[in-house]
């Protein structure tokens, strides 16, 4: 999530170079871009992870997806109107459609990936591991060639539904085959992230950067799959701190990328941008980054933690 607010933060607020501005770069252009392409893994990873340890659905947990949607976007509406005085009828609808009117895209695709993973895990379950392999080519046809190098409506960005079943499925062939993935060590498996990294830069200088940074990129595939791969045939690794900020990570990206707070956002680090230099523009900019994050983590950790009160009262 940190990746995904941080792509928000350097490609979205400041703009990236073309490629033409790329064969004849400045400091300041190779900075941007080297971010931009080490954090675009965020999204894949997540939905890699997703599919790796498999998404169980259940009507509860589909009411408890929809639920923090919802109070995200009605915490928005409420502080809009406590800010501005301002409020109506219709702001007050449109903030409770969350799946039909939203401006965050991953919202409505993660929901269609929710309720179609059982029937994507049954299918998983019952393929040999050379249909799986086989399934997967299929898939990489689909979005990758039709999807990404022709522009296809199937999946031309990455910025859909499809994309997240792509990557999905994906984690589940990665779980399947890794006894086999586990003879690589995690070593390796960085020095292919920061290949394919590299290779996300260099496609950046001949195509234009909704291309080369596109979530279906075959480049960034793999420095997310390699990335990735870093950790999941590393030591095992359990904490119980982090599984809480982790779960309560979503609401950065719920909070963050509402239309109202971004446009804040925005404004503050080209503020920041205007106002300093070097060292010290960077330390606002960080200062503000860890801010946002700290923040939004918290406000999610309250709700999780009065969620699980609320449901546990519910079953005395």
């Amino acid at each position: 999530m940190m990746m995904v607010l941080g792509v928000h933060f350097v490609g979205a607020t400041f703009g990236l170079p073309s490629c033409e501005e790329l064969r004849h770069p400045t400091s300041t252009m190779v900075a941007k871009e080297l971010l931009e392409v080490l954090m675009i893994v965020g999204v894949n990873c997540f939905v890699l992870i997703s599919g790796f340890f498999s998404i169980h659905f259940s009507v509860r947990g589909l009411l408890r997806f929809t639920t923090i949607c919802l109070v995200a976007s009605l915490t928005v509406w409420a502080y809009q109107w406590v800010e501005t005085g301002e409020t109506s009828l219709q702001s007050l609808w449109d903030a409770v459609r969350i799946y039909s009117n939203t401006d965050l895209w991953f919202v409505p695709a993660y929901l269609g990936l929710f309720v179609l993973s059982p029937f994507i895990n049954a299918g998983c379950d019952v393929l040999t591991s050379r249909r799986m392999l086989g399934m997967l080519l299929v898939l990489t046809f689909l979005n990758v060639y039709l999807g990404w190098y022709w522009s296809g409506k199937v999946n031309p960005t990455g910025y859909c539904m499809m994309q997240l079943v792509y990557v999905y499925f994906i984690g589940r062939t990665l779980q399947r085959f890794m006894l086999q993935l586990q003879r690589i060590s995690s070593y390796a498996y960085f020095i292919m992230y920061l290949l394919a990294t590299a290779c996300v830069f260099v496609s950046a200088m001949f195509l234009p950067y909704d291309k080369a940074l596109a979530y279906n990129s075959p480049f960034v595939l793999a420095s997310s799959v390699a990335l990735f791969l870093t950790f999941a045939v590393g030591r095992e690794f359990n904490n119980s701190i982090i599984n809480r900020l982790a779960a309560a990570s979503f609401w950065v990206y719920l909070l963050h990328k509402s239309p109202y707070f971004w446009i804040k956002l925005r404004n503050q680090l080209l503020n920041f941008d205007y106002r300093f230099d070097g060292v010290e523009f960077i330390g606002w900019c960080l200062l503000l980054f860890f801010g946002v994050y700290a923040c939004m983590t918290i406000y999610g950790l309250i709700y999780n933690n009065i969620s699980r009160m609320l449901s546990s009262r519910g079953k005395r």
